[in-house]
C-alpha cells in the first residue's frame, strides 16, 4: 500500500466518517457477491465476500 493510497483513505474517512466508510464497504462485499452469483455463478467467491460483508458489520465504531 502506498502513502499516497493511504493518505487518500484518511481523506475519506476525515470527510464521511469510519462508521460511514465501513458501511459503504459492508454494502460493497455484499454487492460484489450478488455480482459474482449473478454473472459467474461462482459461489464459493459469493460467500467469501458475503462473510467479509458481516465481518464489517460486526465492527461497531463510535470515533
Amino acid at each position: 500500500m502506498t502513502k499516497e493510497y493511504m493518505d487518500s483513505l484518511e481523506s475519506v474517512v476525515d470527510q464521511l466518517t469510519l462508521a460511514a466508510v465501513l458501511e459503504m464497504l459492508e454494502r460493497i462485499c455484499h454487492k460484489k457477491a450478488e455480482n459474482l452469483r449473478t454473472h459467474w455463478q461462482d459461489e464459493n467467491s459469493a460467500k467469501l465476500w458475503d462473510k467479509a460483508a458481516r465481518q464489517i458489520e460486526q465492527i461497531n465504531i463510535d470515533v
